[in-house]
């Protein structure tokens, strides 16, 4: 007996010459099923309005749907908002018969949604509108220029039709929809839905409308919250790019200060506000700030932050925002910790970070994601504990609290750590893992190998973290991050220190 298999024909997409620059994302989109509209059909010819003609006689000869494709409503090569192109099928048989002309072009593209506009009832077509993306590409922040296309679609779908744009095919789909008497907003819509390829701007990749959208209220929303101008104070020069592409706004990019004094002074002057380097960040400068009523938010790496290592000058992509302490600290309150404690995550949200962890455990990623690849085979008789060590004068060491380590006045945080570690499980079989930072001879911290191995039954020199997790039972630290990426991955982990994770 055999089973039939329901497989879909092989995608066949040609492109004319103004729409190869597109063909390999739009190929992807329409394999990804992403166009809502075109997900029925396997075959294209796609083409710029000038070659209409030529596409619809192709796409005749071959049983194919042809296809006009234009940028819009944002630009193809937009960094911000999502990129987006316009996929438009035609009507067979209607081919323009007047050089130049797109009256009949856009009598085509409405013969062929004539269907869908049916679906719905005219008193229905606003609530089927999406919110103006000229609005949110105007105030996003997208320095992408727009095309004469994008221009046209959305003076086309939001405007009055009357915006010049290339060979005019928008406003003549305007005024063959006043015609039908088709709502403008709702076939604007209908198009953003079902007939545009969405990207993301971060991968290329396709998306779906609604992750489109999604991805521009957010962009919208954070680039409107940047109302103040930031100055900074204390981090690295090659940290500028990322704290620039996170804290830069309406009002401009960030502006980077070599002084507390020269930082707080601007800021006061334009009432902007102070970003500073958490562990740059004392006392006297957050009591400067509050006098002279400047907001000071500090700023850290963040716990994603790059491939390779700070400390090295690798750029960091990851950045850890407080405005009431940071998350490292155990003297006082920080956003994390209130966040942690007392808010209420909505089911979205919860949903969004189980999506989110599985993501992370998946790409097997961590902070640096330093190390080389290996796959580890500890012994399995016996309980096997990864002790992590860290930066020895770090200040997540300096300002923590412990009942176990003197961790102000130790000499070395991991050798204690080592020797607590191994008194508490003398049958253990324990992984001691050097800081990177310490490693390559970077930081503070660190205990040579012949004392390490009094303590430890290996060291794991050179190593990626991830694959150490995965190979242990329970993970040891003082109040590395690397705990809380054995949670992630549900290991037994104990502290001897206050990291955020704990308890």
């Amino acid at each position: 007996m055999t089973e039939a298999l329901n497989t879909k024909p092989r995608l066949k997409l040609k492109a004319l010459p103004t729409a190869k620059r597109y063909q390999k994302a739009l190929r992807a989109a329409l394999h990804a099923g992403t166009v809502d509209g075109l997900s029925e059909r396997r075959s294209f010819v796609a083409a710029g309005p000038n070659e209409i003609e030529t596409a619809i006689k192709r796409a005749s000869a071959t049983g194919a749907v042809p296809l006009l494709v234009v940028e819009g409503p944002t630009p193809f090569g937009s960094k911000r908002l999502p990129p987006c192109l316009v996929t438009l099928p035609l009507a067979q048989g209607n081919s323009r018969t007047e050089t130049g002309s797109n009256t009949l072009l856009a009598a085509s593209v409405l013969a062929e949604l004539s269907s869908e506009i049916a679906k719905r009832e005219p008193d229905s077509w606003g609530d089927y509108a999406w919110p103006p993306f000229e609005t949110t590409f105007e105030q996003s922040g997208e320095k992408e220029p727009s095309s004469t296309d994008v221009l046209g679609f959305q003076d086309f779908a939001y405007g009055t039709g009357e915006r010049s744009t290339t060979n005019g095919f928008w406003q003549d789909l305007l005024s063959a929809a006043r015609s039908a008497a088709v709502n403008q907003k709702y076939l604007a819509s209908l198009i953003q839905r079902r007939y545009c390829a969405w990207f993301s701007p971060y991968t290329g990749l396709p998306i779906s409308p609604v992750e489109a959208q999604t991805i521009g209220e957010i962009i919208l929303e954070n680039w409107q919250q940047n109302d103040l101008i930031s100055h900074c104070y204390g981090a690295q020069h090659w940290n500028h790019p990322a704290i620039n592409a996170t804290f830069s706004g309406k009002n401009g990019d960030v502006h980077f200060h070599d002084t507390q004094q020269g930082a707080l002074d601007a800021a006061a002057a334009d009432n902007g506000q102070v970003l500073s380097w958490a562990g740059r960040t004392d006392p006297q400068f957050e009591s400067n700030c509050q006098e002279r009523s400047v907001r000071l938010l500090r700023i850290e790496d963040g716990f994603l932050r790059s491939v390779g290592l700070g400390a090295g000058l690798a750029r960091g992509a990851m950045l850890a925002v407080d405005d009431s302490g940071i998350y490292y600290d155990p003297s006082r309150p920080s956003r994390l910790e209130r966040l942690l404690s007392g808010y209420d995550l909505s089911d979205d949200e919860l949903e969004r970070g189980r999506s989110l962890v599985q993501l992370i455990k998946a790409a097997r990623v961590s902070k640096y994601n330093f190390g080389k690849p290996k796959s580890f085979s500890f012994p399995s008789d016996k309980m096997r504990i990864l002790v992590p060590g860290q930066v020895a004068d770090d200040a997540a060491i300096r300002k923590s609290r412990s009942s176990t380590i003197d961790c102000v006045n130790t000499p070395n945080v991991n050798l204690d750590l080592l020797r607590l570690a191994r008194e508490r499980h003398p049958d253990a079989f324990l992984v001691f893992k050097p800081h990177p930072d310490v490693e390559t001879g970077l930081r503070k911290g660190k205990v040579e190998r012949e004392i390490a191995l009094q303590h430890a039954d290996e060291v794991a020199s050179d190593a990626n973290i991830i694959d150490l997790i995965e190979a242990v039972d329970c993970v040891e630290t003082f109040s590395s991050l690397s705990g809380f990426e054995a949670l992630l991955r549900d290991k037994r982990v104990i502290v001897h220190g206050a990291p955020f994770y704990a308890g």
